[in-house]
């Protein structure tokens, strides 16, 4: 066998340099999440940390709503009672999960949530409140100090995050996100809006289909009231409909991988990669491109839906109305038959030593 040349060796080192940087680069952070949510609860009183923790199987891991705290009872540890050292340390946990781009939408959010409440008091005086930064609440699932698998949520009005870890995976789904109204018409922050990139992005992909394209892409003249997969409706979809991605052009197949990085991205850096790993994987030609709702001024409805994956989103009127102006976003971000790291805690099961030992 002849020796390799330099230019050769050269190329070896660099593709097992690459092979490692990739390896080394899609490694969820789980310590710096096990580490956060361990400070969160030490920094708890022992009433609030026994109110905050779960057995991983429980009902309240799936229990989550988009609706206001007065319609829907949450558990776990609100904002509420936490002092200003328990929020630091909450917000430490949303941080080592979260990117950047997805903790500030998560907190603007909240924000905004907290622009409601000051709007809804001068409406309602002297009803109890409906909306703010203090009603979100959040739960530890299983423990993360000794625990394989465990998880944490993050649950209030218009915003559900739940996070599972299985050893050294990540799943960082079903997540809702929502926002009322959608671009704040005045005030301080008049013009503000939280989730403008998934809302325009959505429209430019649809914008750039032609009549053919759109005749499959258009599932419906009127969109859905709300995103179909929401709270408790996780299998409501089955077979993707609409516009396969494999009739797209090239550009469009960029605005396409733009508009779901929109979503993967809200996540951090390695965790995001990981997420995109899973949906291209099963191939990007087998995910397509919904669209409903196509009068001018009206609500409308997007759908990305694959093998592993489902994206919502809808801009409808504000709640309670049937006109006025379009200013009401939902988007929800799914992994179908692996919400809740399911396929991560079934695979875990079978291969782990200790869970084979009790079988």
């Amino acid at each position: 066998m002849k020796p390799l040349s330099l230019a050769a060796c050269v190329l070896v080192c660099i593709t097992v340099a690459h092979a490692q940087e990739t390896e080394e680069k899609h490694k969820a952070p789980v310590t710096e999440m096990r580490q956060s949510a361990v400070a969160f609860l030490e920094g708890l009183s022992p009433e609030l940390r026994k109110q905050a923790m779960f057995s991983l199987d429980d009902k309240e891991r799936r229990a989550w709503s988009n609706l206001p705290a007065t319609s829907f009872k949450r558990e776990g540890v609100s904002f509420k009672e936490m002092s200003p050292e328990q929020r630091t340390l909450a917000h430490q946990l949303l941080q080592s999960t979260l990117s950047s781009q997805g903790y500030l939408k998560t907190t603007g959010i909240m924000h905004l949530d907290e622009i409601l409440k000051s709007l809804a008091e001068q409406r309602r005086p002297n009803n109890t409140p409906m909306f703010g930064h203090d009603l979100y609440w959040i739960g530890i699932f299983g423990d993360p100090a000794k625990d394989d698998s465990w998880g944490w949520q993050l649950d209030g009005h218009h915003l559900a995050l739940n996070i599972t870890v299985v050893g050294d995976e990540v799943s960082v789904r079903p997540a809702f996100m929502g926002s009322d109204p959608a671009r704040l018409p005045e005030g301080t922050y008049s013009g503000w809006m939280v989730q403008n990139a998934e809302d325009e992005k959505g429209k430019r992909l649809f914008a750039s289909l032609n009549d053919k394209q759109r005749a499959k892409a258009i599932i419906d003249t009127v969109a859905p009231r709300d995103v179909i997969t929401g709270p408790t409706r996780g299998d409501q979809l089955k077979t993707p409909t609409g516009l396969p991605a494999s009739e797209l052009n090239a550009a469009q197949r960029r605005l396409l991988m733009s508009l779901i990085d929109e979503y993967v991205h809200n996540y951090e850096h390695n965790i995001a990669h990981l997420q995109l790993d899973r949906i291209l994987k099963s191939g990007l030609d087998k995910i397509h491109f919904a669209w409903a709702g196509t009068a001018e001024g009206k609500p409308y409805y997007y759908r990305i839906h694959g093998p592993t994956v489902i994206i919502e989103f809808d801009n409808h009127f504000p709640p309670g109305r049937n006109s006025g102006p379009v200013n009401h976003i939902h988007t929800v971000f799914r992994e179908p038959g692996n919400d809740y790291g399911d396929d991560l805690l079934k695979k875990h099961l079978l291969e782990s030593p200790h869970h084979q030992n009790e079988r």
